[in-house]
């Protein structure tokens, strides 16, 4: 799971590509609709006009999916840490982790000072143990 910046960002893009592909689909399959009365109506032989009902549907579908993706971005955002938390509530927070990061830190210390310890004890008693059977090995020749 990513976290909720990275959500934000690939919403927000795919919010970019949903109008463009919008933009996109208004260009190509539009009616060529006079603005005023009494103007010619234009017409090119390589457009691909789409019939008045299928181009409102799909506007229509176009246009619930952008505010889909807008309420789900918005809901990110209400999500982010930060949101109606003053600023003092955030440094309170702050100071909190970063004694916990402080105590994390010690407590990791002693762990590898308790490992070095163990360790080097480990050794000792590998040392005897070999020189133990290196004596016991010199003594029966």
């Amino acid at each position: 799971m990513t976290d909720r910046l990275t959500q934000l960002q690939i919403c927000l893009d795919q919010m970019m590509e949903q109008f463009c592909a919008t933009l996109n689909y208004v260009d190509k399959n539009h009616d060529f609709t006079p603005l005023h009365e009494g103007e010619l109506k234009m017409a090119d032989k390589h457009a691909t006009i789409a019939t008045e009902e299928d181009y409102t549907n799909t506007i229509d579908e176009l246009s619930t999916d952008i505010i889909l993706k807008t309420r789900q971005i918005m809901k990110l955002i209400d999500s982010l840490p930060g949101v109606d938390v003053s600023a003092n509530e955030q440094l309170a927070k702050i100071n909190s982790l970063q004694q916990k990061l402080v105590d994390v830190e010690e407590q990791k210390l002693e762990a590898i000072k308790k490992k070095e310890s163990l360790l080097k004890d480990v050794n000792g008693l590998i040392e005897t143990f070999v020189s133990g059977i290196a004596e016991s090995r010199k003594s029966q020749n």
